[in-house]
């Protein structure tokens, strides 16, 4: 879900910077913090948007101090926690690590990231060295399969060539 920067207050809230663009709906319950020394499973008592940042409160972490311990640690929140989306929509991490194929079967690469592109994402794809932008639309991205972690895609001629760096 994201990372936690910083203590926020005094009363054991965090800053936290998601990966997600957006999260409509989420119902966190439970969070688990990971890092060097292991991973912690905490109770959340809130989650809100306060002036433009992410800020989580931890039952148990009630001051700065133990705030600023958790600095630097990854957030980790069950899938069950994300509401479904409409259909034709996706979380990002349901789609980071989903195998892009080809409507032939021809091996693309692995989804590394998506980049926003005005209206529409953008999939950065890892082919080998080197990384290929797909745009993710219905046009191009005929079918999206969160569960077996595939995409197959129909490229128009020469996109498979044309924005390979």
């Amino acid at each position: 879900m994201g990372k936690v920067l910083r203590s926020e207050g005094r009363e054991g809230r965090l800053k936290v910077r998601l990966l997600e663009r957006e999260i409509p709906g989420l119902d966190l319950k439970t969070v688990v913090l990971g890092g060097s020394g292991g991973f912690e499973e905490y109770e959340v008592e809130s989650f809100e948007l306060d002036r433009n940042s992410h800020v989580l409160k931890l039952k148990g972490i009630d001051t700065l101090a133990g705030a600023d311990a958790l600095a630097g640690r990854d957030v980790y929140v069950p899938e069950a926690a994300f509401r479904p989306l409409e259909e034709g929509s996706y979380y990002d991490f349901q789609v980071i690590g989903s195998r892009v194929v080809t409507g032939d079967g021809t091996e693309v690469g692995t989804v590394r990231g998506l980049l926003p592109a005005g209206g529409q994402a953008v999939l950065v794809v890892a082919r080998g060295e080197s990384e290929l932008y797909v745009p993710f639309v219905e046009a191009i991205c005929r079918r999206v399969d969160p569960d077996r972690r595939e995409i197959v895609i129909d490229p128009p001629d020469g996109l498979l060539d044309l924005n390979e760096i």
